[in-house]
């Protein structure tokens, strides 16, 4: 049974949020920097570019280990980014614990879910179907099918709109001021998750909680 919450649906993040995929994702990175030939970095480094979307991670690693490349920056390198990053999406990337579960009582107690990242678009419905997660949402989207990356509000009112619920009835988890900051213009109560492991700096003014069982609490029966 539902508690007394005044939420009627929530939207998650994907990355760092309810998958951990930071191996796969600075793997994919490494070997496009391999590609042209450029110095690797390590994982907790390409980590903090993280968030903004793939063309954001692309620039930021490229400004990292050479700021004079330029003429790379284009949809092609985006492109060469994202086919090695597809092929290796699904090495190492798993579920954080207890989300399945979690999302398993949200689903059974009737609370309308979705996914809304700055991850392309078909790389985050492929990611979520070949995890098994699929299931348990109503609307999968990222960057690409929305109206604008995080931390716009565009996408979150879009998401909540296919959802069929009221932004201010709406619950955005994720793991970033980006999140936190897309949640706030879009008038959504949001959660910062602290066990992602990319964004390790506690937004400014958010409500925090340190494992996935503290969203299913909130949402069932509080408000954040």
């Amino acid at each position: 049974m539902r508690g007394s919450s005044v939420l009627d649906g929530v939207l998650f993040d994907l990355d760092g949020t309810l998958i951990d995929s930071r191996e796969d994702l600075a793997a994919g990175a490494n070997r496009l920097l391999t590609e042209l030939g450029l110095t690797t970095l390590e994982t907790a480094e390409l980590m903090t570019f993280v968030g903004r979307g793939a063309r954001a991670l692309v620039r930021r690693a490229f400004d990292r280990v050479d700021p004079e490349v330029r003429v790379s920056r284009g949809d092609d390198v985006l492109r060469r980014f994202l086919g090695h990053y597809t092929a290796v999406m699904l090495a190492t990337t798993r579920p954080f614990d207890d989300v399945v579960a979690g999302l398993a009582t949200l689903h059974d107690a009737g609370v309308p879910m979705g996914v809304l990242s700055n991850k392309p678009h078909e790389p985050t419905v492929e990611m979520v179907r070949a995890l098994d997660l699929e299931r348990w949402f109503a609307v999968v989207l990222g960057s690409g099918a929305v109206p604008e990356r995080k931390p716009g509000p565009g996408g979150l009112l879009f998401a909540a709109e296919r959802l069929g619920v009221s932004p201010d009835r709406c619950l955005y988890v994720g793991d970033s001021d980006v999140d936190v900051d897309a949640a706030r213009a879009a008038g959504m109560p949001s959660l910062w998750c602290s066990w992602g492991g990319i964004h390790l700096d506690r937004p400014a003014d958010c409500v925090a909680v340190d494992h996935f069982g503290e969203v299913v609490e909130r949402v069932l029966g509080f408000s954040p």
